[in-house]
């Protein structure tokens, strides 16, 4: 038999998403929707819309982390002329 938290994160996942998480009624073109699934590997369109909202948020650090390291000298722009 499961441990309680092994057991309450068994009906996490299966269950209610997670805190945080709601739910939006949203217009979406569905080829880009299954695209977006296919190239993601995700079985849901949850799943794909939420890892490709992830996908933008990190890629938004990277820049955000690469204009740092630029701005401190540790990187040198090779667009620039």
């Amino acid at each position: 038999m499961a441990s309680t938290s092994r057991r309450s994160e068994v009906i996490r996942r299966v269950g209610r998403p997670s805190r945080g998480w709601v739910r939006k009624n949203l217009h979406i073109d569905q080829r880009k929707l299954d695209a977006a699934r296919r190239a993601l590997g995700v079985k849901t369109e949850t799943e794909a819309v939420d890892a490709a909202l992830e996908a933008i948020a990190f890629r938004k650090e990277i820049s955000e982390g690469i204009r740092h390291l630029r701005g401190a000298g540790g990187l040198a722009d090779i667009h620039r002329d």
